[in-house]
This record gives C-alpha cells, structure tokens and sequence, in this order.
C-alpha cells in the first residue's frame, strides 16, 4: 500500500513540473490578442453584430437619450397642467357669468380645497427619492424626504411596479404605496 501511493505521489509531482514547464515555454495565448490593431478589432465586433461608437458618440447618444426622457416628461407634465388651467378656467367662466363676487370667492376657496390629481410614470431604474421628489413637485405630497422614508421603512421601495398611476392629493402615504406596488 505505501508504495502504491509514492507512486501516485511520483506521477502528480511529475504532471506538475509538465504542465508547469509547458506554461512557460509555450507562452501566453493572451498577448496575441493584444497584438490586433484596433481596427481590425472593430472589424470583428461589427461583423459578430454590434456597434462600435467613440468616447464622444457615446456622450452625444447619452445624452440625446436623456433629453429624449426629459421632453416625454416636460410633455406630460404640460398636459397635466393644461387640463388643470382648462378645468379652473371653466370654472371662472362659469361664475363671472354670474356677477356675484362672494360666489367667486367661494368657488377658488372649493378649487383650493379640492384634491390635485396627477399622472405618475415610473420606468426602469427609477429610484424611491425620485418618485417621491415629483410627487412633491406637482403637490401630491407634502414632504419628500417623509414619503421616501415611509417606502423604505413599510419595505414598498423594492415593490415599486414600472407604469402608470392615477395619484391624488387626498391620498394618504400607504394609499400611494398601494397604489404604486400594485
């Protein structure tokens, strides 16, 4: 039995000291790959189907993209406003129609009083503070930082759906969490 195993000892110490030797004197397959010119590169990246851009494509398709997302949003958020001037508007017209001061007063002191509705877009990669800033910003909330707080402590942060949401100023934190993660 021991010489059986000063053999198998023998033959691993052998294979060893081959391969050892073969990775050294055959060398490194790697700098082969360091030796194509970048244009040749660029050839075999865009024959496999992908595309090759500069530092400085890259930066301008960046942020064409960005400006992209901001317009969609500037878009939505001045067609909100719109439909919210157009239903204040009415409702000014209506009553300077009927010449009563005190019943003007009364309907801004309703239309202050009634709740703000706006429509929420979450897409991919949108964070909890984010959400929470725009809801802020178009009245929804009252304080962001609180809003952001209550997701993460209740644990909705990570449930966040990607959509569209009917949010209004009337609902209270955990209505707008339910809302968002169902």
């Amino acid at each position: 039995m021991k010489q059986t195993v000063r053999s198998f000892a023998i033959g691993l110490l052998t294979a060893g000291i081959i391969l050892l030797g073969a990775y050294y004197f055959a060398g490194d397959s790697q700098t082969e790959a360091e030796d194509i010119p970048t244009e040749d590169m660029i050839e075999i990246v865009e024959s496999e189907g992908y595309h090759v851009l500069t530092e400085s494509e890259y930066i301008s398709v960046s942020v064409e993209s960005d400006d992209n997302t901001e317009e969609n949003n500037d878009t939505n958020n001045e067609n909100n406003n719109e439909a919210e001037q157009s239903g204040s508007d009415e409702t000014e017209s209506d009553n300077s129609n009927d010449g009563n001061n005190e019943q003007e007063n009364n309907s801004d002191d309703t239309s202050e009083d009634s709740p703000t509705t706006y429509t929420l877009t979450v897409e991919s990669g949108v964070a909890p503070s984010e959400i929470s800033q725009t809801l802020e910003e178009n009245d929804i909330i009252d304080d962001a930082d609180a809003f952001t707080e209550y997701l993460e402590d209740e644990d909705y942060s990570q449930l966040v759906q990607l959509g569209e949401f009917e949010l209004s100023s009337d609902m209270d934190h955990n209505e707008i969490a339910e809302t968002l993660t169902n």
